[in-house]
């Protein structure tokens, strides 16, 4: 399953993003563009798994306190690799009502380093992840969570959540290769 460029439609003009490392980066960069005073939070690319959510947390932070700031929707985006590093960090999203959408994009894998085993030619090995249902997850965090496992239903769980005063996440299901 992939984004559509449609998505992007959805998100507000003055969004912050954070994204993490990996094929979520693909994605995003592939389909959606900025609009408007959209600002993006990359870490580098180096090696920083782990950096969305963190990340978005901070700019909530920034949000409260910096005027030009207040009220922008904050958009983190990771794979189930990079949500995996700090996932109680939902917690504390939660425990302090912050205002972020978490898009997940679950491939079951660290995608990111299959493909480049594949493209050596080498057999993928050791990238494969056991995970649990973050939606679910979320939901015992106290806060919203919804899976997708059509392409269909993106559009309208990226638009729940968006609607959600407080933390959510919508996790994607993914295939790694069609990245």
């Amino acid at each position: 399953m992939r984004f559509s460029r449609r998505w992007a439609e959805l998100v507000p003009d003055d969004a912050i993003f954070a994204v993490d490392v990996g094929n979520n980066t693909y994605s995003f960069g592939r389909y959606l563009e900025t609009k408007g005073t959209q600002r993006v939070l990359m870490s580098g690319y180096l090696g920083s798994i782990g950096f969305g959510l963190p990340a978005a947390m901070g700019a909530w932070a920034a949000t409260q306190d910096i005027e030009s700031l207040r009220g922008r929707k904050v958009i983190s985006i990771s794979g189930d690799g990079g949500f995996g590093q700090y996932p109680m960090e939902f917690t504390t999203a939660v425990k302090y009502g912050m205002d972020i959408t978490h898009i997940l994009l679950h491939n079951g894998e660290l995608g990111k380093i299959s493909k480049e085993q594949r493209s050596g030619e080498w057999p993928v090995w050791e990238t494969d992840l056991q995970n649990p249902s973050f939606a679910a997850f979320a939901r015992l965090c106290g806060g919203h969570g919804e899976k997708v496992t059509e392409t269909g239903g993106i559009e309208d769980a990226i638009r729940n959540a968006l609607a959600v005063d407080g933390p959510a996440l919508v996790e994607i299901m993914t295939d790694a290769e069609l990245v």
